[in-house]
């Protein structure tokens, strides 16, 4: 088995975050909605309950361009840069652990690459994400955005969906999307009228839904999130 199949296999059955649990210990810290996270450099975060968004903030507002949940790592080069902070899009529980001692044992365990190859790939996503969301057209960012969302909640793409209708997040409202489209309340609103007179979104109930056989048929990045 290579290095990249290993990697598959790795992400796959999660086996950095299993071995992880097994060989670390390290206090549960929490964060209540809309709190921000400080992740000091030297430190690695891993999810155990609930969303946390990469935020950061273009000279007109602050923009969400990457997402972790459970079992997912965060640790970003870009979070020294003081555009960029977290912020916690629902109550979370999480741990940290010193880079240092971190990257010890998972040399000597030969999963310190395959760590590396997780956090470069998350954080070439963030940067995929960030221009997107800013040089896109408006209606084309919010199905790129919300595309990102379904993957983050479901783990998988849209178009490998078996069913026809899924929920979005409970957190997800008009507000919150206008972070990730770059846009106003308005100017999102308005688009979202038209997603749900042609059938793709349902947002007037609590939590949102989404039609995947009729947004498929219209959005432009089915196959590139």
């Amino acid at each position: 088995m290579d290095f990249l199949e290993f990697q598959s296999f790795v992400e796959t059955d999660d086996l950095l975050v299993s071995h992880i649990r097994r060989h670390f210990s390290s206090p549960i810290q929490r964060e209540r909605k809309g709190g921000r996270i400080c992740s000091n450099q030297g430190k690695v975060l891993l999810i155990k309950k609930g969303t946390l968004a990469l935020r950061y903030n273009n000279r007109h507002r602050d923009v969400i361009c990457q997402l972790y949940s459970k079992d997912a790592f965060v640790y970003s080069t870009i979070l020294n840069d003081e555009r960029f902070y977290l912020e916690a899009l629902e109550n979370i529980e999480y741990v940290e652990f010193s880079l240092d001692e971190f990257s010890l044992q998972l040399e000597e365990d030969q999963l310190f690459s395959h760590f590396l190859a997780t956090i470069l790939s998350s954080e070439e996503q963030a940067m995929k994400n960030r221009l997107i969301l800013e040089t896109e057209k408006l209606e084309n960012r919010l199905f790129y955005a919300i595309e990102m969302i379904f993957e983050n909640l479901y783990g998988h793409k849209m178009e490998e969906a078996e069913e026809t209708i899924y929920v979005l997040p409970a957190w997800l409202k008009i507000k919150t999307l206008a972070s990730f489209a770059n846009a106003s309340v308005v100017a999102v609103s308005r688009n979202l009228q038209g997603f749900s007179k042609k059938g793709l979104i349902e947002t007037k109930t609590t939590i949102w839904k989404v039609n995947i056989k009729k947004w498929m048929e219209e959005s432009p990045f089915s196959n590139s999130t």
